[in-house]
């Protein structure tokens, strides 16, 4: 008799729908979330109706997005709120002192994937395409760092073999750097009191136009005054 998938409620099958959405994918079709998240596509069909309904999900041009009744929940999670409160003031001195757009990360709660809670970023010229590449080396440089020290409840991840022991030189270091189309990104991890990393500031810059050594000194001495407000939450948010 071959073994059975324990079955989902309506609750977790719902969850697993809005959990179909990775980084930078703003819509998807149903049949891909359907596969995704392995539903009948009828089933798939109903509970996206519902969620759209609540406003959990919307209907795009291409497919499906995540709905503005998220956002609009998620800027209520009191974490968020005072890590974004202690470590905005840091990303505005972070864009200054380096020229780049500054970041501020929290890891996601289903893994280390970095999520971009609030952003400085340097003015640019026409066209978004640098501006998207900055986003995602600083996003990439982030993620790296969360499975390294590991974050939002998630342990820190082993290095996979053969890529030459990527998160144990992270740990060493204390930075993760990543280079894209024109552009670098380099993040640092915001400590909790545990060892783990609450979050992490980010910059990124085209490429030349930013030292990353400069860069992770400046984002190193962010990072520890932010870990040291975390440790003191209940006291007045500190200026850089």
């Amino acid at each position: 008799m071959s073994a059975q998938k324990p079955s989902r409620s309506m609750l977790a099958r719902g969850l697993c729908i809005l959990r179909c959405f990775g980084p930078g994918e703003s819509e998807l079709p149903l049949s891909e979330i359907a596969r995704r998240a392995e539903l009948p596509k009828a089933t798939a069909h109903r509970l996206v109706a519902e969620l759209v309904t609540e406003g959990l999900l919307e209907r795009g041009e291409k497919g499906i997005r995540l709905g503005v009744a998220l956002f609009v929940l998620g800027a209520r999670v009191p974490g968020q709120i005072k890590f974004r409160d202690l470590a905005f003031p840091y990303a505005e001195k972070l864009h200054h002192l380096t020229r780049g757009s500054a970041f501020v990360f929290i890891s996601g709660s289903l893994g280390p994937d970095a999520a971009l809670v609030d952003a400085v970023r340097r003015a640019h010229g026409t066209g978004g395409g640098l501006r998207a590449e900055e986003r995602r080396a600083s996003a990439q440089a982030a993620t790296r760092v969360f499975r390294a020290f590991g974050g939002a409840g998630t342990p820190p991840h082993p290095d996979a073999e053969g890529n030459g022991g990527e998160t144990d030189r992270v740990r060493q270091r204390g930075i993760a750097a990543v280079r894209g189309p024109g552009t670098v990104g380099v993040a640092a991890p915001v400590l909790a009191a545990s060892g783990t990393a609450a979050g992490a500031l980010a910059v990124a810059a085209p490429e030349g136009r930013m030292q990353v050594v400069t860069a992770a000194s400046y984002l190193r001495a962010a990072c520890a005054a932010v870990s040291r407000a975390l440790r003191n939450a209940h006291g007045p948010v500190p200026r850089p």
